[in-house]
């Protein structure tokens, strides 16, 4: 394993955490409420064309295929989906959920 166990439980804190935000966004846009500004702010509005509901739900499961990845001890948690750079503990202390390095973030 990558982590250490406080590190292991801060960044799954950090992931729950993450996790809970949106759900409550996504009963709030169920519930009829408009969040469309939340969205940018959280870096999730970053799909075109998408409805708010379903930026949410893909977020969500962005975030809980993260988490997994962590509880499992896979080594995949923390690096680049594209070129496999490690993220570094310092980002993913900011953006446990990160899935991809700086310079393939936007594809």
């Amino acid at each position: 394993m990558r982590f250490d166990e406080p590190t292991r439980l801060r960044l799954r804190r950090h992931l729950l955490d993450r996790g809970r935000v949106l759900a409550t966004l996504l009963a709030d846009v169920l519930a009829g409420k408009r969040i469309e500004g939340r969205l940018h702010v959280l870096g999730v509005d970053d799909q075109p064309g998408m409805r708010p509901e379903e930026k949410l739900r893909r977020a969500l499961d962005e975030v809980e295929a993260r988490r997994k990845l962590l509880d499992a001890g896979d080594d995949r948690f923390g690096r680049c989906e594209i070129c496999g750079v490690d993220l570094g503990a310092l980002a993913l202390g900011e953006m446990a959920w990160a899935d991809r390095c700086r310079a393939h973030a936007h594809r």
